[in-house]
């Protein structure tokens, strides 16, 4: 299917840039909402959300992808917000655009680690979004996996030297290795041993000291099943980079039998890395994205027949959505 791509800016100061892309010809009734990955350009990994926005095209599903305040091609809010009650503002402001372009009202959104989260942030205050697809978002092990993962580790540690990699305080007792008489390096590596080199709170790095909030499990189970009470289609999705084996949820354990986890669709990827690095993993993992996409845009058109069959006009979405509570909801998720 032919499809057309449109820059586009909008927010209330205009700042906000994203790609409107639309199929040319008959176009489905729900959109989708294609966030940043962390602070990633809107294209986001391996122009993961530039393909999946042409396969939802292909398929007749119009997509926008765009960069919140602050990052990518979008300027910063001149705003007083803190950034996480900004990013759930700009991300309002997204669907009001969509919707005054192509008159949809109804969305999904597809949504990498943080863009996950705050695609959760968005849901739980838009009562336009009906579906949510999470990939590598919150975990919650149990200590059966805790110790399972560890144990993992250890015995993959001699032979894999990027998870060696990933340990600071290997690298830098490594480089002393190396330069045996170099005095950074083995102050560095001193350090390490006795603890200085490992700060135990954000507040001792500055990074991201006001915007971290623990996202309690309880917390945590309480807003999905405000989800799955309203009827929005979840479906988290986790690579092996989180850990290399599932169990049936492993990732989740953590939560024990919550009630949400009966209502909701869970997907392990085994051979997929967390920024979908292989070109073969993209394919399957956008193949199952659009299968997703294709099917909740299958259940609202049936609703809104059976709606219509019944002589009852459907509820119309709220746009533009903020009230001081909810948006209070959005930003503890983070």
């Amino acid at each position: 299917m032919e499809t057309n791509e449109t820059p586009v800016c909008f927010g209330p100061e205009g700042t906000l840039i994203g790609i409107l892309t639309q199929p040319v010809g008959s176009t489905s009734k729900v959109g989708c909402l294609l966030l940043n990955t962390g602070v990633n350009h809107r294209i986001g990994p391996r122009r993961i959300n530039v393909k999946a926005a042409r396969r939802l095209a292909g398929n007749g599903i119009p997509s926008l992808r765009f960069d919140l305040s602050g990052v990518g091609d979008s300027r910063a809010s001149s705003g007083q917000n803190d950034f996480r009650r900004q990013a759930v503002l700009d991300m309002q402001a997204a669907p009001d655009h969509f919707q005054a372009a192509t008159g949809i009202s109804e969305f999904i959104i597809f949504g990498i680690c943080s863009g996950a989260a705050n695609g959760m942030a968005l849901t739980l205050v838009d009562p336009r979004i009906v579906g949510l697809l999470m990939f590598d978002s919150e975990i919650y092990l149990s200590r059966r996996v805790r110790i399972e993962r560890k144990l993992r580790r250890w015995a993959a540690f001699p032979f894999n030297p990027t998870l060696r990699m990933s340990f600071p305080a290997w690298t830098d007792w490594a480089a002393w290795a190396r330069a045996p008489f170099d005095a950074q390096a083995r102050a560095r590596a001193l350090g390490r041993l006795s603890g200085r080199l490992a700060p135990k709170t954000t507040a001792e790095t500055g990074i991201l000291a006001a915007d971290s909030i623990e996202y309690k499990a309880s917390d945590y189970q309480r807003d999905m099943m405000l989800l799955v009470e309203r009827g929005i289609d979840i479906y988290m999705m986790y690579s092996a980079t989180l850990n290399v084996v599932d169990h049936g949820r492993d990732l989740l354990s953590g939560l024990g039998d919550a009630p949400f986890l009966q209502r909701v669709r869970y997907k392990f990827w085994p051979d997929i890395d967390h920024t979908v690095t292989l070109i073969d993993a993209q394919r399957r993992l956008l193949d199952e994205v659009v299968l997703w996409a294709d099917g909740v845009a299958a259940a609202r058109r049936g609703a809104a027949l059976a709606t219509a069959g019944k002589g009852m006009a459907p509820p119309a979405p709220q746009a533009g959505v903020t009230r001081a509570s909810t948006l209070n909801t959005a930003s503890a998720i983070f």
